[in-house]
């Protein structure tokens, strides 16, 4: 059982999903209760109805299909067609396969082409391609609209859904239909999945006296990797940080927690209400990394546990957001693993700053405003949210 919290955002090293905690939210790593009332039992009864009404379908498609289906497509069938009645656009099936390659996006290594997605309405957008990967070598460009995969067509893919379709075993192919520039003809890839490692933290000083942090997700090991980071930079003569969670879509709840608490000594950081309107309180973790000025980089990228960070660190005065709004996911989801394999992964809760900020749907106001391309990220000379956020930084010095 793992809680998400995710955006829309993954990193698919194969599609590198670096986090799928908020696009699916965020990810829980506990169950709340057995049928998610916390009251054991209490869904046996429509249960009971719901198990005669499957099996009388299953016979009849027995014994009188054209072509019956296999016990293991008709069981992914039922379950998808369940998760579908719940109308809620992060519920996903997941084979033990596409199990297998969704643990592996919070481990460190991915096998798929490199490249970051996300959902932009019903639209999936490529957010970025990493260099010296598949994807970049044959071609595939910042703000690109995956439209097929595998020459299916979706009225909209949900990321997780294309992650999984795009990840694959090295040596594999994955062909892509996308769109580029409103045109209405659309560009075939037919890319080989390789094996992707992508740091999943950068760290550099930018200035004598400022030492910058780029997190690409928050897997289970974000927290211990930015300690790291500012004990280097701090040596080298860091004051102080900036931490860009722009394009990151989130991971786990506990990592979301256990980075503000690098920053926030004491308080509450992010509070889960579930459907019965209880709430439980998340506190700072009080292993505090450094009080040094701290300014955060955000963009309409950054989602779920990086807003959780963003907005903790806004709410107690902690941090100077500088970038633009972000994506707004508030919603916690969670994996459960099934006694026959694989996992379903369903929306269990929402998510509050310390201020009770419910920000689904809405996202954070930066500090400082500042529009940028997301593509300009990539170059430093184009980046003018990193060069707002320096001079922010350089006044708090």
């Amino acid at each position: 059982m793992k809680t998400l919290l995710k955006s829309v955002a993954v990193l698919t090293a194969a599609a590198v999903v670096l986090a799928t905690a908020f696009a699916g939210g965020i990810l829980f790593e506990r169950l709340i209760g057995g049928d998610g009332t916390g009251v054991p039992g209490a869904a046996s009864a429509s249960a009971s109805g719901v198990d005669d009404a499957v099996a009388e379908v299953a016979d009849i498609i027995e014994d009188l299909a054209l072509e019956p289906s296999s016990e293991e497509s008709m069981t992914a069938g039922a379950i998808s067609g369940m998760l579908e009645s719940l109308e809620d656009s992060h519920a996903v099936y997941f084979n033990p396969e596409h199990y297998e390659y969704f643990n592996e996006q919070n481990m460190g290594s991915f096998y798929g082409i490199g490249i970051t997605i996300s959902n932009d309405g019903d639209d999936l957008v490529v957010n970025s391609v990493i260099d010296g990967t598949p994807a970049a070598a044959a071609g595939l460009q910042p703000s690109d609209l995956i439209v097929e995969i595998n020459g299916e067509a979706r009225p909209r893919w949900d990321v997780d859904e294309a992650v999984l379709r795009i990840r694959g075993e090295e040596g594999t192919t994955v062909r892509l239909g996308v769109r580029r520039d409103d045109s209405e003809e659309l560009l075939q890839f037919t890319i080989e999945r390789a094996k992707i490692e992508v740091p999943n933290i950068t760290s550099e000083m930018l200035e004598a006296d400022i030492g910058y942090m780029k997190l690409e997700g928050f897997n289970q090991n974000a927290s211990a990797e930015i300690r790291t980071a500012i004990d280097e930079l701090r040596a080298q003569g860091a004051r102080g940080y900036i931490l860009d969670l722009r394009n990151n879509p989130g991971g786990l709840l506990s990592a979301s927690v256990e980075v503000s608490s690098l920053f926030i000594a004491d308080g509450v950081i992010v509070t889960v209400e579930d459907r019965t309107g209880e709430a439980e309180r998340h506190r700072a973790a009080g292993k505090t990394a450094t009080d040094a000025p701290l300014v955060v980089l955000v963009n309409g990228n950054s989602a779920s546990a990086s807003e959780i960070v963003a907005g903790a660190l806004q709410d107690y005065g902690r941090a100077t957001l500088v970038g633009e709004q972000t994506f707004g996911k508030g919603s916690v989801q969670q994996i459960e693993e099934l006694s026959f394999g694989g996992a379903v992964k369903l929306t269990i809760a929402h998510y509050l700053t310390p201020k009770g900020r419910a920000i689904d749907g809405i996202g954070l106001t930066p500090d400082v405003i500042v529009e940028m391309e997301h593509e300009l990220i990539a170059e430093r000379e184009t980046d003018t949210q990193l060069k707002r956020a320096i001079e922010v930084l350089a006044d708090e010095l």
